[in-house]
């Protein structure tokens, strides 16, 4: 395994995209808001980060599947002539400061290929 890899579930045509970034922090505040948005707009998820950077620990699903922590990106399309949404959530943040530039040029370069211009971070470091 890199250090970090994406697996795609598809790859989203998007118009003129925005990112919101919401990863876990203090009180969950940030994770709790990217999550209510992907609730409102209907998100799909489109793609899974997992990452050395993150803690070796995995988390048991409600039906009793067994899965690595690991970062999720969604897309909300916002309609004709206005921004798509693209979102991050997910379970953890890098360990390390090392792994936190890492993960987040990682990201950043993801996001340049899908022609995102404008980040919003909610939390996270």
């Amino acid at each position: 395994m890199e250090n970090i890899e994406i697996h795609y579930n598809e790859k989203p045509e998007l118009d003129d995209p925005i990112f919101i970034e919401g990863l876990p922090g203090i009180g969950n505040v940030g994770k709790l808001a990217a999550e209510h948005v992907i609730d409102q707009l209907k998100g799909k998820k489109f793609a899974e980060i997992v990452s050395k950077h993150f803690p070796p620990q995995v988390l048991i699903e409600e039906t009793g599947l067994v899965r690595l922590v690991d970062n999720q990106l969604f897309y909300a399309k916002t309609g004709k002539g206005k921004s798509d949404l693209v979102i991050l959530t997910g379970d953890y943040q890098g360990l390390t400061p090392e792994g936190q530039y890492e993960l987040s040029d990682f990201i950043l370069n993801v996001l340049k290929e899908m022609n995102v211009k404008r980040v919003f971070t909610l939390g996270g470091y």
